[in-house]
């Protein structure tokens, strides 16, 4: 079987709760990503996606300049052993209705796995020509 910690993102982008959020957007541009893991005190507390923030802004219910993260973000409520499946990931991402997924190793988060990353695997599929 296909594990987790075969396609999930190694480098884990972060932010602070006291973060401004337009601020933690422009990391996420300038990185490519659509998720940062939010840091405190050396913990993960929480994630802050792009898509967040759109809706918030696009609903006009905050001030893209003086929002913090922390107003935004995610409590983490799942994550995933890099060393389960990717179907078992696809069970909680469409359970939980969440698009990004933290990815633990000795209950420590070493990764994020996301749909993207999904998409990956299921598009290498298609390429292979051995079924």
């Amino acid at each position: 079987m296909i594990k987790v910690g075969d396609y999930m993102s190694t480098t884990l982008y972060t932010t602070t709760p006291d973060e401004y959020a337009y601020k933690a957007v422009d990391e996420m541009y300038k990185n490519k990503i659509n998720a940062l893991l939010v840091k405190e005190n050396g913990d993960f507390v929480g994630m802050f996606t792009k898509t967040d923030w759109m809706i918030l802004v696009l609903k006009g219910e905050c001030d893209s300049k003086s929002v913090k993260v922390s107003d935004l973000m995610t409590r983490i409520k799942s994550s995933i052993d890099r060393n389960q499946t990717i179907a078992e990931a696809s069970v909680l991402m469409e359970k939980g209705k969440i698009r990004h997924l933290p990815v633990t190793e000795k209950d420590k988060i070493v990764g994020m796995f996301s749909v993207k990353d999904m998409e990956r695997y299921y598009l290498g599929l298609h390429k292979k020509t051995d079924f």
